[in-house]
């Protein structure tokens, strides 16, 4: 213990506390709302509109509109899976794709959902042709085999 007095400020006298600001006062040298910085004090940027060129700018918010490649990637994707295999990797390209510019910019299109199911359905469209090219592949070895036997 040190004889220097009480170390907690709701051990001292309320004349040793610090002074606080009044609601409403700015503190740390900052100008209240609505005024001007003092010369040579630098102020913060605009925290909407105006600032550098170089700036992110935002769409104003509204309505959306469907994407139109969405409904093509799935139906591509669809009819992949329902026999078509060769048009799997079209739907999984396009819904790849519509999906990656929906993702860039939410606010301009919905549909995701729908460019997602064609991605999908395009993914196990490719999966098909390939189990459909290996197997015709295997037929093929197969039977030239069993020509040369």
């Amino acid at each position: 213990m040190s004889n220097e007095g009480p170390s907690y400020p709701q051990d001292r006298p309320a004349q040793e506390w610090p002074a606080e600001q009044p609601y409403g006062q700015q503190q740390y040298g900052q100008p209240a709302y609505g005024q001007q910085p003092a010369y040579g004090q630098q102020s913060s940027p605009p925290a909407y509109g105006g600032g550098a060129p170089d700036q992110v700018r935002f769409h104003p918010p509204g309505p959306t509109v469907e994407h139109p490649q969405a409904t093509l990637a799935f139906v591509l994707g669809l009819l992949s899976v329902l026999g078509l295999t060769i048009l799997g990797p079209f739907g999984w390209y396009y819904g790849n794709k519509v999906v990656a510019e929906i993702d860039r910019d939410p606010r301009e299109f919905n549909n995701r959902g729908i460019a997602m199911a064609g991605k999908v359905l395009g993914i196990i469209g490719t999966v098909f042709l390939t189990l459909t090219v290996l197997a015709v592949v295997v037929l093929i070895v197969a039977a030239v085999l069993l020509a040369a036997a």
